[in-house]
């Protein structure tokens, strides 16, 4: 990979696309009176943590709720140079101190304030985010309760800090929304490295790590007679990994190494203790919706009739059909957030514990639906539904046995937008009823292809009678590690078994409707491309290549039904 070009391209998108991911809203945008003028208190202070650096935090707080004792809501953010110049004084804090909540923003480790080195998500900002987390709740005004609340970055630092579990029993909650629960995941689909993308601008992660070795890492606190500015300034001139963070997060074949097991709060889910209220966009491909779909999927919850402590006392995941920006609005999440924030940190009883867990806003041709509540992550009552790939185009529930073979030329562009041809698509019979898909279809392939480092992303859509489609869901594969992402395993010329878990989403398709798939080799609307080359799909049983390939959708309560 050529860093320079990589650094010359990104470098002119980055600052407007962190625009975006700082902007997400967390909490209600009705602002209540706050209290008198005498009664604030605002206040800078600097913790040490790991590596003899210290983090900023920035307090906000009603003074006159100090004899009760104080909860803390915190958001540990590398974004506080776009909100000088107090960064406490923000929509969360004039909504929650006027009812006795102390508001803090901290600066990751190595931005803005806060000496040291960004770490990518590394261990060390992730126990720099416990320090802080400590630091609070030992305050002589606080209850020893502190929630971590934030949308994209300032999510993901909440989920990373809840993964240490009981090393941090001050943290009683967090609000992830939008937040990133595996960084591997963040930048590549199982393999494909995700790219500026030509639908929605800012959704796109390809500025990380960049847009911070080289963009927020580097700013410093508007503040030049700030007790720690020199260091700073000291700190943001060294190299910082940023060569490690490049040569990781753009690599054409990126083993799922030490450096990505690391930045893997997922894999610790089952430590979390702290309630949790995750929220995400179905439509949010920046920080996909599999990222917090499966975290909220893998935590734990403590079962109260066992003397250990399991995992969480609860969780409620929050979906709406937003993208990046839009997995919180109206009423029904504020009220959400108060509810879960008053019975977590301050104890009341809310009956927040009962609702949910699952909360969903389903999506039609027509557009986003209602929201629905379910027991669990995956859908109780979810069914499959198999479908073979067949000569003709035709998508069917019975097996092809003759074993033809559908070719096409892979030439590093995108016909996902393209109408449905033989060869390149199938299709369906008319569903004789409204089908539900809740959750990720997945495509088993038998392919050949011609080249090294190619891809696979097929694209699920919804055919309408008058034969206009609508995207469904869409998947990534690097071919390379189809077996997994450790290593990469090349091989060209001979048959493949390759599966494809496309990227979730809960999507009813009308009746009348036809369920259609695109199998392409690269999504340049989306990804990186991979190499050019030809691609063979096999469309029955052929020699030595059991039963073909074949696509499987999760419908709810039945399997699909055709006319």
């Amino acid at each position: 990979m050529q860093v320079g070009r990589v650094i010359s391209l990104l470098l002119s998108g980055a600052a407007a696309a962190a625009l975006a991911l700082a902007g997400i809203a967390a909490v209600p945008t009705a602002q209540p009176a706050v209290a008198a003028a005498s009664d604030q208190v605002y206040e800078v202070h600097y913790v040490p943590t790991v590596g003899d650096a210290v983090i900023r935090v920035e307090v906000w707080r009603d003074a006159s709720y100090d004899a009760r004792r104080q909860p803390v809501i915190l958001t540990y953010s590398p974004y506080n140079s776009l909100s000088e110049p107090e960064t406490a004084r923000d929509s969360v804090g004039e909504t929650f101190v006027p009812k006795g909540y102390a508001r803090a923003v901290a600066d990751v480790l190595g931005t803005r304030g806060s000496t040291g080195c960004w770490d990518y998500g590394g261990p060390r900002e992730q126990q720099s985010g416990v320090d802080v987390v400590k630091w609070l709740a030992d305050r002589r005004w606080s209850n020893g309760k502190v929630a971590m609340i934030g949308g994209s970055y300032n999510g993901t630092t909440a989920s990373m800090v809840a993964a240490r579990g009981a090393d941090v029993p001050e943290l009683r909650a967090i609000v992830p929304i939008a937040g990133i629960s595996r960084w591997y995941g963040y930048a590549y689909g199982n393999g494909v490295r995700y790219f500026l993308n030509s639908k929605v601008p800012s959704d796109e992660g390809f500025d990380t790590p960049l847009g911070f070795d080289f963009g927020f890492a580097k700013t410093v606190a508007a503040d030049p007679m700030g007790q720690t500015f020199a260091d700073t300034i000291r700190d943001k001139a060294a190299e910082c990994g940023a060569i490690e963070h490049t040569e990781e997060g753009y690599a054409r074949n990126p083993d799922y190494d030490r450096f990505w097991l690391r930045r893997d709060y997922r894999k610790d889910a089952r430590d979390f203790r702290a309630a949790v209220l995750l929220a995400h966009g179905w439509q949010d491909y920046n920080v996909k919706q599999e990222e917090g779909l499966e975290l909220f999927r893998r935590i734990p919850v403590d079962r109260p009739a066992t003397r250990a402590v399991e995992g969480v006392p609860f969780k409620i995941m929050h979906l709406t059909q937003g993208s990046h920006s839009g997995a919180t609005n109206g009423p029904r999440w504020n009220d959400l957030l108060e509810r879960f924030l008053a019975r977590t940190l301050k104890g009341r009883r809310t009956g927040i514990a009962q609702a949910g867990p699952v909360i969903t806003q389903g999506r039609t041709s027509a557009g986003a639906g209602e929201f629905t509540t379910a027991a669990d992550y995956p859908l109780p009552r979810t069914r499959s539904t198999r479908l073979w790939l067949r000569h003709g185009g035709r998508l069917t529930a019975r097996q092809d046995r003759t074993g033809r073979i559908a070719s096409y030329r892979e030439t590093g562009t995108s016909a996902e937008e393209a109408p449905l041809v033989s060869g390149l698509g199938y299709r369906s019979a008319p569903l004789a009823r409204a089908t539900r898909l809740v959750g990720s279809a997945v495509f088993r392939a038998k392919v050949r292809v011609s080249s090294e480092t190619m891809h696979l992303t097929p694209v699920l859509v919804d055919i309408a009678p008058d034969g206009t489609t609508r995207t469904i869901e869409r998947g990534f594969l690097h071919l390379d590690y189809r077996n997994g992402l450790q290593a990469d395993q090349p091989a060209t010329g001979r048959w493949l078994s390759a599966a494809v878990r496309l990227l979730p989403q809960d999507y009813t398709v009308a009746a009348g409707h036809r369920i259609g798939l695109r199998v392409q080799s690269s999504n340049t609307i989306w990804a990186v491309p991979g190499n050019p080359g030809t691609v063979d799909i096999a469309q029955g049983s052929l020699r030595n290549v059991a039963r073909g390939s074949s696509l499987t959708i999760p419908t709810i309560r039945s399997p699909a039904r055709f006319r």
